[in-house]
């Protein structure tokens, strides 16, 4: 959606509305505009919006009600009742069509019917950040929020509605309620938002849609390939879906800088890690932040033991294997990186030592992404199995770069496109800034150089124009 004119049209119509009409109504705007924009997408995901909105702020003023009364355990089971109803609407879309499906009753269902089970966009973002809130509100973390307004602009803030990040009310609220104080010309904010989103549109257009065409010939016909390739799809989707995350949530982070509001930084260079812990810290931090909290510490944590640590691992990485999807694919990404924590935990533990650890966290995640990208369980291993035994035919490279209609120009584009997002993730790691908060603080010439050389690879190398539709945000499916 973010790749579109409309949406263009849309953020410019919505930054005029809220800088031209009174201050007060700049909520208003927001919650309109995001109810517009996911209305837009689909309407049915609308009125589940709204439903959960209203349930959520709802619930949270009963359960503060209950705690000021004394009724704690009333409080509780009210609380665990919604987030139960929650967390079954959640399931409910995310499995019941693979049910239908798998058990081949999709021919026996009205395809009227079949679709209302197609899960609504950014279902999975929201519910998180409700199921949040009304955990907050019942340990008295938060004050349960009585404007129905504030909490629904919470939830629905069109940038992050999609896709994220998960935004905690105690950080996100406190900024909606001091709108009034945004000045509509700030030189060092619009300047950064810009930047925000070139970098996003970069990484989106630029790497990780281009990557997506070689990246879906490989994994479409795996037997077509050797292994060269295979491991070439591979590292390819690695960038891929950190280029297309990544990008959405810079963009997000920009449009949300135009009004005024800080969004979550999602992605801290996750890939130059040297540890699969550290790697969680870095990579979706708002969600890896979320499962610890709201899974992860309630059920122990590292505090019972190192065994327990380990189950609790595991099980927060089933969960969250089973957030991203329905398939076993899913499961099996989670529990392999469930499994690759466990192993770091006990050598740890050991106190043993383990060299190139960037490269093996690397590679280690790069494999797991394999089920992450693959149409079954069955498919990642069939592509893993090939990629380690069918070994490399030079005879037949002319052949398998043909298959992928690569030109020497495309494979160059590409090269380039991930040595320049490695680059900058190595400056920015070292600096330990984001790329433009690095660009803020040059002198204008610097600054606007860095703008035209991100609007020409926009313009020069981007994948947009005639015959081409901008591939679907990875992370909108979940």
């Amino acid at each position: 959606m973010f790749v579109s004119v409309f949406f263009v049209a849309f953020l410019g119509m919505t930054v005029m509305l809220f800088f031209l009409l009174p201050v007060k109504l700049r909520p208003m705007v927001l919650l309109i505009s995001s109810y517009a924009f996911c209305g837009f997408m689909e309407i049915r995901a609308l009125a589940v919006l709204i439903f959960i909105s209203f349930c959520t702020w709802a619930v949270g003023l009963k359960i503060e009600k209950l705690r000021a009364r004394g009724s704690i355990l009333i409080s509780k089971i009210f609380m665990i009742t919604v987030i139960a109803a929650y967390c079954m609407i959640l399931c409910s879309y995310k499995y019941l069509p693979h049910f239908f499906m798998d058990s081949g009753m999709e021919n026996q269902i009205p395809e009227g019917v079949l679709k209302q089970f197609i899960m609504p966009v950014g279902l999975s973002f929201y519910l998180f950040q409700a199921i949040g809130y009304l955990a907050d509100v019942y340990k008295g973390k938060s004050q349960a929020e009585s404007s129905f307004l504030l909490l629904s602009c919470h939830l629905a803030f069109f940038p992050k509605l999609v896709s994220g990040p998960i935004e905690r009310e105690q950080d996100f609220l406190p900024q909606l309620k001091n709108l009034s104080q945004v000045k509509a010309w700030d030189r060092g904010r619009l300047s950064t938002a810009f930047t925000y989103m070139l970098w996003g549109y970069f990484m989106k257009m630029v790497v990780a849609d281009r990557l997506a065409v070689t990246v879906g010939r490989i994994f479409d016909n795996p037997d077509g390939f050797d292994s060269f390739w295979l491991m070439a799809g591979m590292i390819f989707y690695t960038m891929q879906i950190y280029c297309d995350f990544a990008g959405y949530s810079y963009i997000a982070i920009g449009c949300a800088k135009i009004f005024g509001l800080e969004l979550t930084q999602n992605f801290k260079a996750p890939y130059l890690t040297g540890s699969i812990s550290d790697f969680w810290r870095r990579w979706h931090v708002s969600l890896s932040t979320w499962l610890r909290d709201y899974i992860y510490i309630p059920l122990g944590g590292n505090r019972k033991g190192t065994v327990r640590k380990c189950i609790n691992t595991m099980i927060v990485f089933l969960i969250c294997g089973m957030w991203h999807g329905a398939g076993i694919n899913f499961v099996i990404w989670g529990l392999l990186h469930g499994f690759y924590s466990v192993v770091e935990t006990v050598s740890k533990k050991m106190g043993w030592k383990v060299k190139g650890g960037q490269i093996i966290t690397f590679f280690a995640v790069s494999l797991a992404w394999i089920f992450f990208r693959a149409s079954s369980a069955e498919a990642g291993f069939a592509y893993i199995g090939r990629m380690f035994t069918v070994g490399v035919h030079f005879r037949q490279w002319e052949q398998m770069v043909q298959t992928l209609d690569l030109s020497q120009v495309e494979i160059g584009v590409i090269l380039i496109g991930i040595t320049v997002i490695w680059m900058v993730d190595n400056l920015c790691n070292r600096k330990k800034r984001h790329l433009p908060m690095l660009i803020q603080y040059r002198e204008n010439a610097g600054r606007y150089f860095v703008f035209y050389l991100l609007i020409m690879a926009i313009f020069i190398f981007g994948m947009y124009g005639p015959g081409y539709h901008a591939e679907q945000f990875i992370y909108m499916r979940f």
